[in-house]
């Protein structure tokens, strides 16, 4: 399996500190209810995580600590220009009959990155719906000639491949709107809520990782936002040592969802892509995840742009207890495969997520969890392009991915 080369290989040659074994207190001796205990674990802590997180909410987007001068102006640059094009994309938006509940913008097209020319990218949207065929129908009404082939088939058909192929989302690119390119991919409300909280595929939640720009606000996607990216540190840290950069811990929490990516083994993907995110949009990591680390009990700023974890067991295991089920789930599997004894059992959960923060190898076990729920999800989205695209709009897609990094 590809290793997370750019955060995992980082850190492979350091030896994590030796660790003793510290009990905390007893954990009740069977679950007599899996999803009772799946939505205390996964929703109910990071919930209350959230809320001491979104105290400080308000006060993080007018100032962000650990900014320098220079990023400060960056930052106000960038929200400039991200007011810009709102604007813009916000025209756009008001061409869709069908109701749209929830939207963002992400990519190149919405945040500069690294390492690209001077050329235009397309525009990459998201649209939450509450009922996909619904929405379909309507917007085939009004856009026919958005929709290839599958157009013609209808609404149910378009709403099963989206549904039942990939993580969830049907793209339709290469869509010029009032002048701008864009690739919009419709979700329904429930699978990109899912994907947030439980980490189904990470296809939408790793973007979301990333900065984005909201477009159409929803209250209750605004919390399923905020416990995605509590995860996203979370995972990080098991990846990482004891003390590390601010901007190593932000190439770590982008790199997720690129891992396992089939793009990035076939050159779909330029190689750079992770670092060429975050060395452009450094200020919006950190104006993003700031109020989650200060948030983070066994997290602290000791430098300006330096960071330190608790490698306590006990505080190690704690944290792998609040993240979702599905990671859970695969690092488990994962760990058996290295080697380690996990005793199966749902009230072997204080034991086993203890065994697995001890070993030298957490970090490479958490890439390879992470991977498995990636490559799948990842490989049937892009394979399920050639339906909603059509194969020349897929060629061409692919074609313009490699040549906007090669030719720069």
């Amino acid at each position: 399996m590809m290793r997370n080369a750019v955060c995992q290989a980082r850190w492979e040659s350091k030896a994590v500190e030796g660790v003793k074994t510290v009990r905390d207190t007893a954990l009740p001796s069977m679950r007599q209810n899996k999803q009772a205990e799946s939505t205390d674990r996964q929703t109910v802590q990071p919930l209350v995580q959230v809320s001491r997180g979104a105290q400080n909410a308000q006060t993080q987007a007018d100032k962000t600590p650990w900014l320098s001068e220079a990023e400060e102006a960056k930052l106000d640059t960038m929200r400039d220009a991200q007011s810009e094009i709102r604007g813009v994309l916000d025209t756009v938006l008001r061409q869709f009959s069908a109701p749209i509940r929830y939207a963002f913008a992400y990519g190149s097209g919405v945040y500069k990155q690294s390492g690209y020319g001077a050329s235009k990218p397309m525009v990459d949207l998201i649209f939450g719906v509450s009922h996909p065929d619904h929405w379909h129908a309507l917007n085939i009404a009004q856009h026919r000639n958005h929709y290839s082939f599958m157009g013609t088939l209808g609404a149910n058909a378009v709403s099963f491949v989206q549904d039942r192929m990939g993580a969830g989302v049907y793209y339709n690119p290469f869509i010029e709107i009032n002048g701008v390119v864009v690739k919009y991919g419709v979700v329904s409300m429930s699978t990109l809520s899912s994907d947030l909280l439980n980490w189904d595929s990470l296809y939408l939640a790793g973007r979301m990782h990333k900065p984005t720009l909201t477009l159409r606000r929803d209250p209750l996607m605004r919390i399923s936002k905020q416990v995605n990216l509590t995860h996203a540190v979370r995972a990080a840290l098991l990846m990482l040592p004891k003390t590390f950069t601010t901007e190593e811990l932000f190439v770590c929490i982008a790199s997720l969802s690129f891992t396992g990516d089939i793009r990035m083994r076939i050159g779909g993907e330029n190689p750079r892509k992770v670092q060429n995110i975050v060395e452009a949009q450094l200020p919006l990591f950190k104006s993003r995840y700031t109020s989650i680390i200060e948030g983070l009990p066994n997290l602290e700023y000791i430098g300006q742009n330096l960071l330190q974890q608790n490698m306590a067991p006990t505080e190690r295991a704690s944290m792998l207890r609040k993240m979702p089920n599905n990671f859970y789930d695969r690092l488990l599997k994962q760990g058996r495969k290295a080697g380690i004894r996990l005793p199966p059992g749902f009230g072997a959960e204080r034991v086993n997520t203890e065994r697995l923060v001890e070993v030298d190898n957490i970090g490479q076990i958490a890439t390879k969890a992470v991977e498995s729920i990636v490559a799948w999800p990842a490989l049937t989205q892009s394979l399920k392009g050639v339906l909603s695209s059509g194969l020349t709009k897929s060629v061409s897609y692919m074609r313009a991915k490699n040549s906007k990094y090669r030719n720069n």
